[in-house]
Protein backbone atom coordinates (compact mmCIF):
# COMPACT_ATOMS: atom_id res chain seq x y z
CA UNK A 1 0.00 0.00 0.00
CA UNK A 2 1.19 3.81 -1.09
CA UNK A 3 0.72 6.19 1.61
CA UNK A 4 1.19 9.73 0.70
CA UNK A 5 0.25 12.89 3.38
CA UNK A 6 -2.59 14.01 2.05
CA UNK A 7 -4.11 10.44 2.32
CA UNK A 8 -4.03 11.14 6.09
CA UNK A 9 -7.59 12.84 7.71
CA UNK A 10 -6.82 14.92 10.78
CA UNK A 11 -8.61 13.03 13.38
CA UNK A 12 -7.52 14.98 16.69
CA UNK A 13 -5.43 18.06 16.34
CA UNK A 14 -2.06 19.04 18.64
CA UNK A 15 -4.36 21.20 20.85
CA UNK A 16 -7.12 18.46 21.61
CA UNK A 17 -4.20 16.23 22.26
CA UNK A 18 -2.32 18.02 24.50
CA UNK A 19 -5.84 19.08 26.39
CA UNK A 20 -6.91 15.34 27.02
CA UNK A 21 -2.81 14.93 28.03
CA UNK A 22 -3.65 17.57 30.62
CA UNK A 23 -6.42 16.37 32.00
CA UNK A 24 -5.06 12.77 31.87
CA UNK A 25 -2.10 14.47 34.10
CA UNK A 26 -4.72 15.51 36.50
CA UNK A 27 -6.57 12.44 36.91
CA UNK A 28 -3.11 10.34 37.42
CA UNK A 29 -2.13 13.00 39.71
CA UNK A 30 -5.35 12.50 41.96
CA UNK A 31 -5.24 9.10 41.69
CA UNK A 32 -1.31 8.80 43.02
CA UNK A 33 -1.47 11.39 45.46
CA UNK A 34 -2.02 9.41 48.41
CA UNK A 35 -0.15 6.53 47.54
CA UNK A 36 2.72 7.58 46.79
CA UNK A 37 4.77 10.85 45.28
CA UNK A 38 7.12 9.00 42.92
CA UNK A 39 5.69 6.74 40.07
CA UNK A 40 7.90 4.91 37.67
CA UNK A 41 6.70 5.36 33.38
CA UNK A 42 6.96 2.78 30.72
CA UNK A 43 6.92 4.64 27.38
CA UNK A 44 6.32 1.70 25.02
CA UNK A 45 8.69 2.94 22.40
CA UNK A 46 8.27 4.32 19.12
CA UNK A 47 4.59 5.28 18.97
CA UNK A 48 4.06 6.26 22.46
CA UNK A 49 7.14 8.59 22.75
CA UNK A 50 5.33 12.02 21.76
CA UNK A 51 1.86 11.39 23.80
CA UNK A 52 4.16 9.85 26.65
CA UNK A 53 6.11 13.18 26.93
CA UNK A 54 3.27 15.23 26.87
CA UNK A 55 1.00 13.45 29.49
CA UNK A 56 4.62 13.56 32.09
CA UNK A 57 4.32 16.88 31.70
CA UNK A 58 1.41 16.94 33.07
CA UNK A 59 1.59 15.05 36.16
CA UNK A 60 2.34 16.74 39.19
CA UNK A 61 4.47 14.01 41.20
CA UNK A 62 7.58 12.70 40.54
CA UNK A 63 8.09 10.63 37.65
CA UNK A 64 10.67 7.97 37.27
CA UNK A 65 11.15 7.45 33.35
CA UNK A 66 11.91 3.77 32.16
CA UNK A 67 11.43 2.76 28.09
CA UNK A 68 11.10 -0.50 26.03
CA UNK A 69 10.95 -1.04 23.05
CA UNK A 70 8.42 -3.72 21.53
CA UNK A 71 6.37 -3.83 18.11
CA UNK A 72 4.26 -6.35 16.64
CA UNK A 73 3.01 -4.29 13.02
CA UNK A 74 4.23 -4.27 9.64
CA UNK A 75 2.64 -2.04 7.34
CA UNK A 76 -1.20 -1.64 8.72
CA UNK A 77 -1.38 -4.97 10.29
CA UNK A 78 -0.54 -6.68 13.29
CA UNK A 79 1.87 -9.76 12.97
CA UNK A 80 0.84 -11.46 15.68
CA UNK A 81 4.58 -11.74 16.96
CA UNK A 82 5.63 -9.34 19.24
CA UNK A 83 9.18 -8.57 18.93
CA UNK A 84 11.41 -7.09 22.33
CA UNK A 85 14.14 -4.86 20.65
CA UNK A 86 15.19 -3.02 24.14
CA UNK A 87 13.92 -4.04 28.12
CA UNK A 88 14.13 -2.50 30.87
CA UNK A 89 17.23 -3.02 33.45
CA UNK A 90 16.52 -1.23 36.72
CA UNK A 91 14.65 -2.78 40.24
CA UNK A 92 10.93 -2.46 40.01
CA UNK A 93 9.97 -4.32 42.90
CA UNK A 94 7.30 -2.78 45.45
CA UNK A 95 6.87 0.15 42.90
CA UNK A 96 4.19 1.90 41.50
CA UNK A 97 4.30 1.65 37.25
CA UNK A 98 2.30 3.57 34.75
CA UNK A 99 2.78 1.83 31.36
CA UNK A 100 2.17 4.32 28.56
CA UNK A 101 1.09 3.13 25.57
CA UNK A 102 -0.13 4.50 21.77
CA UNK A 103 -2.70 2.85 20.62
CA UNK A 104 -4.39 -0.15 22.53
CA UNK A 105 -5.83 -1.90 19.33
CA UNK A 106 -5.65 -6.26 19.34
CA UNK A 107 -3.99 -6.53 23.27
CA UNK A 108 -1.24 -8.88 22.19
CA UNK A 109 1.81 -5.97 23.09
CA UNK A 110 0.19 -4.89 26.56
CA UNK A 111 -0.86 -8.67 27.29
CA UNK A 112 2.94 -9.30 26.86
CA UNK A 113 4.02 -6.59 28.50
CA UNK A 114 1.65 -6.92 32.02
CA UNK A 115 2.99 -11.08 31.84
CA UNK A 116 6.76 -9.83 32.09
CA UNK A 117 6.70 -6.48 34.01
CA UNK A 118 4.82 -8.82 36.87
CA UNK A 119 7.77 -11.08 37.08
CA UNK A 120 9.19 -7.75 38.85
CA UNK A 121 6.98 -7.74 41.35
CA UNK A 122 5.87 -3.76 41.33
CA UNK A 123 3.23 -3.26 44.04
CA UNK A 124 0.87 -1.51 40.86
CA UNK A 125 0.70 -1.54 37.33
CA UNK A 126 -1.58 0.69 35.49
CA UNK A 127 -1.77 1.61 32.10
CA UNK A 128 -2.64 4.96 29.94
CA UNK A 129 -3.28 5.14 26.68
CA UNK A 130 -3.21 7.74 23.46
CA UNK A 131 -6.25 5.92 21.93
CA UNK A 132 -8.26 2.52 22.39
CA UNK A 133 -9.90 0.72 19.76
CA UNK A 134 -13.57 -0.38 20.99
CA UNK A 135 -14.07 -2.08 18.39
CA UNK A 136 -12.10 -5.32 19.71
CA UNK A 137 -12.25 -7.48 22.83
CA UNK A 138 -9.03 -6.85 23.37
CA UNK A 139 -9.04 -8.02 27.14
CA UNK A 140 -7.17 -4.92 28.22
CA UNK A 141 -8.79 -2.90 31.12
CA UNK A 142 -6.96 0.29 30.36
CA UNK A 143 -7.16 3.03 33.56
CA UNK A 144 -6.38 5.88 31.80
CA UNK A 145 -7.32 6.47 27.87
CA UNK A 146 -7.68 9.63 26.37
CA UNK A 147 -9.61 8.79 23.23
CA UNK A 148 -11.86 6.13 22.33
CA UNK A 149 -11.92 4.60 18.87
CA UNK A 150 -13.63 2.44 16.16
CA UNK A 151 -11.48 0.57 14.25
CA UNK A 152 -8.93 3.11 12.43
CA UNK A 153 -5.74 3.09 11.12
CA UNK A 154 -3.91 5.92 13.17
CA UNK A 155 -0.89 7.68 12.04
CA UNK A 156 0.84 10.87 12.90
CA UNK A 157 1.78 11.74 16.98
CA UNK A 158 4.52 9.03 17.11
CA UNK A 159 2.28 6.44 14.87
CA UNK A 160 3.80 5.25 12.00
CA UNK A 161 3.00 3.40 8.27
CA UNK A 162 6.69 1.43 7.95
CA UNK A 163 8.48 4.04 10.23
CA UNK A 164 6.55 7.04 8.48
CA UNK A 165 4.48 9.93 9.36
CA UNK A 166 5.16 9.80 13.26
CA UNK A 167 6.58 13.33 13.24
CA UNK A 168 3.09 14.53 12.13
CA UNK A 169 1.79 17.00 14.64
CA UNK A 170 -1.89 15.54 14.87
CA UNK A 171 -3.49 12.09 15.29
CA UNK A 172 -5.04 11.12 11.81
CA UNK A 173 -6.38 8.32 10.19
CA UNK A 174 -6.67 6.75 7.14
CA UNK A 175 -9.69 6.28 5.02
CA UNK A 176 -10.48 2.58 3.88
Amino acid sequence: MKIEREDIKVLYSLDEIREAARKLGKEITNFYKDKTDIIHTVCILKGAIHFFTELVLNIDLDVVYSFVHVTSYSGTDSTGRIRVKSWLDEDLEDKYLLIVEDVIDTGLTLRYLMKYLKKYRPRDIRIAALAEKTAHDHGIDADFVAFELQDQFLLGYGLDYDERFRNLPFLGYLDK
